[in-house]
C-alpha cells in the first residue's frame, strides 16, 4: 500500500506547483510554517484528481484506494483494508471542516515517486521544505503478510542543481505506528547554491509497499529560512516611541544582525501593511529627517549582495520586527528667502496667520509680537511652540546694492572742454558681463559706437564737434544681479547735447 510514495509525491507536486505557478489547491497559510511561499491544504469540500504529470498513482474515488493508488479525501475509513487503518475523522488543522488531506496507498517497491524543477528562488538562501504526516496503519504486530517486518513509510527528500549535481538528500526517518493516529512532522533545510537558482526536487519511497507502507499528508509547506534581524531605537528596547514631529529620530541594527557582510533597505508604512522603500537608506543606521507628523511604521530588510536586486522579495531578504514612530504634531512655517537690506531700508517680518491654534511663537530677539523689523545685518529666527513641540525658521538678513541691474544715463552733457559733464557717461553700480552703446544722429545713422564700458561719447563724429541737440541712444547689456544670476537688458532714450 503505497501511502507513504503517493503521500510524498504529492507533497513536492505541490512545493513545485506553487513555485511554478501551476493550480493547486490552499488555504490559510495559519496551517503552515510562518513565512511559507508554498502553503498546500488540499482545500476543503470535494475534490477530484490531480493534474495530469504531477504524480505516477492512479487516482482512484474511492474510501480505500489499493497500491499504487491516491485520493484526496476529508476523513479516513478505518474499515479499510480488513480493517487495517486508523479512522481519522479530520485533516492536520484541528476545527478545518471538511478539509482534505492526501491519502496513499504505497505501490510495493521503493522508488523515486516525484520529480519537479523549481524555478526563480534565491541563491545563497536557506529553504526549509516541511509537510505533516500520518501513518495510517494500526496494525502493531507483524505478520505473514509483512513477512514479519513492519512496513513504515520512509521518505527520501533530494534536492539538485538543474544539472544534476546533488545539493542535500536527507532520508527521513521512518514514521511508525501508533495505536492512535499521530500526525508527524518532516522537513529538510537546503540552501540554493550561489551560482544557480533553479532546482529540481525529488521525492523517494525507501520503503515496501503491499502489507504497510500507507500515510496521509496535508498542509506541505516551503519556506525561506532567514537569519533573524532586528532593528531598536536609541537606549531602549521598546517597540514604539512617541516624538515630535521635524525632529530627528536614529534607527539602527540591535543585536540580531541578520546577514553577514550585507546590503540593506529600510522601509516606511502608514497603515503596516503596504510598504515603501525609503530613499537612500542603505546602510545599518537610518536617520528619521524630519519625523513626521502621526504614525509611522519602520523596518528593514537585509540581504546578502548576491541578492541585492531582489532585496524586497520576502524570500530573498532577511526581515526585521517592526518599530513604531509616533510624532507629535508641531506648528510647521516658512519665513521665506534671505533677506537684502537695500539703501538702509527696513524690512518686516511677520508670523504666519496659518498657525494651529494653541500656537505660541519668540522671535530671536526674544519679544512675542506678531512682526520683527529687521533693519542691520544679521540672523533672525521664530521658534514656534505647539503642545512642547517646537519649530523655528531662520533667515539672513545682509546689506547689498539692490541696483546691480539698473544704469543711469544723463539727459544732457556739455562737451565744452570745461571738465565738467564733457562726456556722456553710462552710470553703473556694478560691472557689465556684455555691454554695447550706441548713439544716433537725427537721421538714424549710428555716429558713435563702443563696447567697452569706459569708452564715452564725447560729442564729436569723425573728430569733428556735433551740433547742438538731441541725439537718441541705444544700450544693450547683460548683468549679475544679487543672486549672481545674469540679466540681460536692451534700452533706449534721448540726451540732449549743449554747450
Amino acid at each position: 500500500m503505497l501511502v507513504c510514495q503517493c503521500k510524498s509525491a504529492l507533497l513536492y507536486w505541490i512545493i513545485l506547483l506553487a513555485l511554478l505557478p501551476l493550480a493547486v489547491h490552499t488555504t490559510s497559510l495559519a496551517q503552515c510554517a510562518p513565512g511559507a511561499i508554498i502553503c498546500e491544504t488540499f482545500g476543503a469540500g470535494p475534490r477530484g484528481a490531480l493534474p495530469s504529470g504531477q504524480t505516477n498513482f492512479m487516482y482512484r474515488a474511492a474510501a480505500c484506494p489499493n497500491d499504487g493508488e491516491y485520493n484526496i479525501v476529508d476523513a479516513v475509513d478505518g474499515s479499510c483494508h480488513g480493517d487495517a487503518w486508523h479512522t481519522v475523522t479530520e485533516d492536520h488543522t484541528p476545527g478545518d471542516v471538511k478539509g482534505n488531506m492526501f491519502i496513499v496507498n504505497a505501490s510495493f517497491q521503493p522508488s523515486e515517486f516525484f520529480s519537479q524543477k523549481a524555478e526563480g528562488l534565491c541563491p545563497g538562501v536557506t529553504y526549509e521544505f516541511s509537510m505533516w504526516v500520518l501513518n495510517i496503519n494500526k496494525v502493531l504486530q507483524p505478520g505473514i503478510c509483512d513477512e514479519y517486518i513492519l512496513r513504515n513509510p520512509i521518505i527520501a527528500m533530494r534536492v539538485e542543481q538543474a544539472d544534476g549535481t546533488l545539493i542535500r538528500e536527507v532520508v527521513q526517518p521512518a514514521v511508525t505506528r501508533s495505536a492512535n493516529p499521530v500526525w508527524v512532522q518532516l522537513s529538510m533545510p537546503f540552501v540554493i547554491q550561489t551560482n544557480a537558482n533553479d532546482v529540481v526536487v525529488k521525492l523517494i519511497n525507501k520503503g515496501l509497499g503491499g502489507c504497510g507502507n500507507d500515510l496521509v499528508i496535508d498542509d506541505i509547506s516551503f519556506r525561506p529560512v532567514h537569519p533573524s534581524l532586528s532593528i531598536q531605537f536609541p537606549n531602549t528596547s521598546a517597540s514604539e516611541t512617541t516624538v515630535c514631529a521635524d525632529t530627528r529620530l536614529t534607527l539602527s541594527v540591535g543585536a540580531a544582525a541578520g546577514y553577514p557582510n550585507p546590503v540593506y533597505a529600510w522601509q516606511q508604512s502608514a497603515d503596516n501593511v503596504n510598504w515603501t522603500p525609503v530613499p537612500g537608506s542603505g546602510q545599518a543606521t537610518y536617520t528619521i529627517n524630519p519625523v513626521r507628523a502621526g504614525r509611522t511604521y519602520y523596518r528593514l530588510r537585509n540581504a546578502q549582495p548576491i541578492n541585492s536586486a531582489a532585496i524586497g522579495r520576502s524570500q530573498c531578504s532577511a526581515e526585521s520586527n517592526v518599530l513604531i514612530v509616533n510624532g507629535r504634531p508641531d506648528a510647521p512655517f516658512n519665513l521665506g528667502d534671505d533677506l537684502a537690506l537695500c539703501d538702509g531700508r527696513p524690512v518686516v517680518l511677520q508670523v504666519p496667520n496659518e498657525l494651529p491654534a494653541g500656537t505660541s511663537f519668540v522671535w530671536s530677539d526674544q519679544s512675542k509680537n506678531r512682526q520683527l523689523t529687521v533693519s542691520t545685518p544679521g540672523s533672525y529666527w521664530l521658534e514656534t511652540n505647539l503642545d512642547g513641540c517646537t519649530y523655528s525658521d531662520t533667515v539672513q538678513a545682509e546689506l547689498e546694492n539692490c541696483h546691480l541691474e539698473d544704469v543711469y544715463i544723463p539727459d544732457a552733457f556739455s562737451p565744452n572742454s570745461d571738465a565738467v559733464n564733457d562726456k556722456l557717461v553710462v552710470i553703473h553700480s556694478g560691472d557689465f558681463t556684455s555691454y554695447s552703446f550706441r548713439v544716433y544722429d537725427r537721421w538714424g545713422s549710428v555716429i558713435f559706437s563702443s563696447r567697452q564700458a569706459e569708452v564715452h561719447w564725447d560729442g564729436t563724429f569723425r573728430n569733428q564737434p556735433c551740433p547742438v541737440g538731441a541725439y537718441a541712444w541705444t544700450i544693450d547689456y547683460s548683468v549679475l544681479n544679487a543672486k549672481n544670476e545674469e540679466r540681460h537688458f536692451v534700452r533706449s532714450g534721448q540726451v540732449m547735447l549743449v554747450r
